[in-house]
């Protein structure tokens, strides 16, 4: 998960390098030792009212036929817990800020991160809103984890026992936490509005306005003087960069997905068809968990998350449904005026005093900690996260200041488990959508499919009405109450397609409604290279299947490349690079077309390290101390305006000359070849894309664990970029390794409802990244990276059973 994890394991177990090999001899032993039978009964008592027997296909994917849905989701309580028990404490510890209880004092900053939000306080108040059919699933699930946890055939998973940690039961609140954590993830801009702000100090609003563009035909106004709106007063640099580095890597944003939906005129079979590819960080076992459930009531089929009693993307016989995310706002900051010596901050009506609490942060081999959590109108006080006195270095016009996050994620009335029950449990089209009207966060785009023939994409979710002036780009000031949230965004208002004309429905994380409609979910939105992409090749498929639709996910083809290429190679060639495989390096590139992110090919290396070295060269001597924060993301846009239209980007600050756009585009280029071959220890043109663009796929925990690491990862080169519909999303030039591919798409699904070759009704076909299994010496762990890598989809339940689990009461 994160490099502490693996640091404060590898002093628990007292690593040197004698104890190290030690290590992985007694370790293949004993993790060898807790692979679940291939074959056995297990009594669960009073947890199952039937047997349930449970089949295992070739990759480990078990079937579950029950004689109840209740009795299936006990099953699925018990198999997520036999494959994946390390990764669900992980998870339920994560949100309720209490990984220091196992793993000490390193973790304390993100246990107090944690309960300063207050993710699991929310889940707790959430519980007691939620219907009774959801509320038994939860428990039904417990019952199954608890079951295993209480006699684990082999014991418990080795990261228990080199931690010398048990886990507690399993509650049913802690099946909750998962999506409130995602809620927060997934829709978290604060980080930009940060970065915004830090920008607004030394740039006017135009510039700021180019820096932050994503999209070719909408830019963000950062703030609007016509409105009446001033100028936001900055605040000291060093403190918003502090406070947007204290987030923990587990929360920070990770946003991406493609998911499309094509009706029966224009598919092979006749069937609706739904097609779903979510994008997240990618760790050693991946997040989803494959699994189909058979009952007299029918069946469900997809991808789970250990930890939650539903299937998050997948299939029933008679709905299939898929999501992306929305990259709706739902996350502000707010700065607050503080008064009263610290104990209050003001509001119209006049100083109001903090909410307050303490939390008690138990730190395993070291005292606990007390942290006292402060409280306003908008949300928890987040610039109180580690320095201390943080309103005294905070100094506004007025006094001291402090930051508070509202966020639609840590509202309490949150009934989006009973919308995925529904959903799981919806026949139509129609159902569904009633479904989803309970969906409050994340706010998603859900593609939807079902057996008739028909298609959608619905966005339910809590957006902010905001106030006219608040566009959610930058912290806004909360003493005046002017730009406080009115309400949520009514439903109705949201974006909703339901049986499109064309026949097809798609998004890849693309704006959804046009610039300037009255309530819009957000200003601003990723690039839509990706969208255009995947819309040209399905209005090229008349007849869609299963295998085409396999291969668009894979679409390792650049839109972004094809855009900005044309115009660098021109000023290239006008800016005389000097390195001396310049002019064999712009001919291929101009060879290059389309421009494919093959692994195997030169090209792709060449143009994503020369949009690096470009990036660098047109705005880090602007930027400053903020340029790493800002280009920590690819910033296609900025680079194609600063040398089309804004050319005084392109003139270094810190040199006498007064650079052309040319020469600067030469001179990256020049960069780019040079550190090309430096990194491969050979010519530019005889390095290829999969030299440096790997999956880098580690165990959450073990990956930092000298002698262990190299057992529990997963590498291969890969297609793709991070504007490619095989998103290969990477680290940069400064990344440990450079250019690494760690967030794409870590599950990948195609559903067809037409008949298939065995008679069924539905095909549904599934890879995930690593394999079923957590135990990094099952035959399962890694299983299904090289089908994933190559594109390959599963069938759950094909070929010879490899292993027969039943469970009795």
């Amino acid at each position: 998960m994160l490099k502490w994890l693996g640091r404060t394991l590898a002093v628990l177990i007292g690593l040197g390098v004698g104890a190290v090999v030690a290590l992985v001899g007694f370790g293949v032993v004993t993790v060898w030792r807790t692979l679940p039978p291939a074959e056995a009964t297990v009594a669960l008592g009073d947890a199952l009212a039937a047997p349930v027997e449970v089949i295992r296909d070739a990759h480990g994917i078990p079937t579950i036929r029950a004689q109840s849905l209740r009795d299936a989701t006990v099953a699925l309580g018990y198999l997520h817990a036999q494959d994946r028990l390390w990764q669900m404490e992980a998870m339920r510890r994560l949100g309720a800020g209490r990984m220091a209880e196992v793993l000490g004092a390193p973790v304390v900053g993100l246990d107090r991160f944690m309960r300063t939000l207050g993710l699991y306080r929310a889940a707790e108040a959430q519980w007691t809103i939620l219907d009774e059919e959801t509320r038994a699933a939860a428990r039904a699930y417990a019952a199954g984890v608890n079951a295993l946890i209480a006699d684990p055939p082999g014991g418990l998973p080795v990261a228990f026992r080199l931690a010398f940690h048990a886990p507690e039961p399993w509650t049913p609140v802690d099946s909750m936490v998962w999506q409130r954590f995602m809620g927060l993830q997934l829709s978290g801009n604060w980080h930009d509005e940060l970065l915004t702000l830090r920008l607004l100090g030394r740039f006017d609003r135009d510039a700021v306005t180019t820096l932050m563009r994503t999209e070719p035909e909408a830019r963000p106004a950062i703030t609007t003087a016509a409105a009446g709106v001033p100028t936001p007063t900055p605040l000291p640099d060093a403190v918003l960069a502090r406070l947007a580095a204290a987030t923990p890597a587990p929360v920070r944003p990770t946003l991406a997905s493609n998911a499309w939906a094509v009706a029966p005129p224009h598919t092979a079979s006749g069937g609706a068809m739904l097609a779903s590819d979510p994008h997240l960080g990618y760790q050693a076992p991946i997040r989803w968990y494959l699994v189909r459930i058979e009952t007299p009531d029918g069946v469900l089929e997809g991808a789970t998350v250990p930890g939650v009693p539903f299937v998050v993307i997948g299939h029933n016989g008679r709905l299939a449904w898929g999501f992306t995310t929305t990259h709706s706002d739902t996350i502000d900051l707010y700065r607050e005026r503080v008064s009263g010596g610290g104990a209050t901050y003001e509001r119209p009506g006049g100083p109001v005093a903090f909410v307050e609490r303490e939390e008690t942060i138990r730190v395993r081999f070291g005292a606990d900690e007390t942290v006292r959590v402060r409280q306003t109108v908008h949300g928890p006080v987040v610039s109180d996260l580690g320095w201390g006195p943080m309103q005294a270095a905070m100094q506004g016009p007025a006094g001291s200041e402090v930051l508070a996050l509202a966020a639609a994620a840590l509202y309490p009335d949150d009934t989006t488990p009973d919308a995925l029950r529904r959903l799981n449990r919806a026949g139509s089209l129609d159902e569904a959508r009633a479904a989803l009207a309970l969906w409050d966060a994340p706010q998603q785009n859900i593609l939807l499919a079902d057996a008739d023939g028909r298609i959608a994409m619905v966005s339910p979710g809590r957006v902010p009405a905001r106030a006219p002036g608040h566009f959610g780009l930058i912290p806004a000031e909360g003493w005046t109450g002017a730009m406080d949230w009115l309400d949520w965004v009514p439903r109705a208002a949201l974006p909703e397609t339901i049986d499109p004309p064309a026949g097809r429905v798609l998004n890849a994380n693309n704006r959804i409604h046009p610039p300037g409609v009255p309530m819009p979910m957000a200003r601003q939105f990723p690039e839509p290279y990706r969208a255009a992409r995947l819309a040209a090749r399905l209005a090229q498929m008349p007849a869609a299947d299963v295998d085409a639709m396999a291969a668009l996910q894979m679409d390792a083809v650049s839109p972004m490349a094809a855009d900005l290429l044309p115009l660098l190679l021109e000023a290239a060639a006008a800016g005389t690079p000097r390195h001396a495989e310049a002019p064999a390096a712009l001919a291929a590139l101009r060879a290059w077309t389309p421009p494919v992110m093959d692994a195997a090919a030169p090209e792709p290396l060449i143009a994503a390290v020369w949009m690096e070295t470009l990036t660098a060269r047109l705005f880090r001597d602007d930027l400053g101390e903020a340029y790493d924060a800002w280009a920590r993301r690819p910033r296609p846009l900025p680079v194609r305006q600063a040398v089309t239209e804004d050319r005084d980007w392109c003139d270094d600050r810190t040199t006498p000359a007064s650079e052309t756009c040319a020469a600067v585009v030469a001179a990256a280029l020049d960069d780019t070849l040079a550190w090309i071959a430096d990194e491969t220890g050979g010519p530019a043109l005889e390095a290829r894309w999969g030299d440096v663009h790997r999956a880098r796929i580690r165990h959450e925990l073990f990956r930092y664990v000298p002698g262990v690491a190299w057992l529990t990862g997963m590498t291969a080169p890969v297609d793709g970029g991070p504007f490619t519909l095989n998103r290969g999303g990477h680290s940069g030039l400064d990344g440990s390794p450079p250019f690494a591919h760690v967030h794409g798409a870590g599950l990948r699904a195609v559903i067809d409802f037409g008949a298939d070759p065995a008679g069924g009704s539905v095909r549904g076909r599934y890879v995930i990244a690593t394999g079923q299994s957590g135990n990094p010496l099952s035959p399962h762990y890694r299983d299904q990276f090289e089908p994933w890598r190559r594109g390959v989809l599963l069938e759950i339940g094909a070929g010879a059973p490899t292993g027969t689990l039943t469970l009795t009461p």
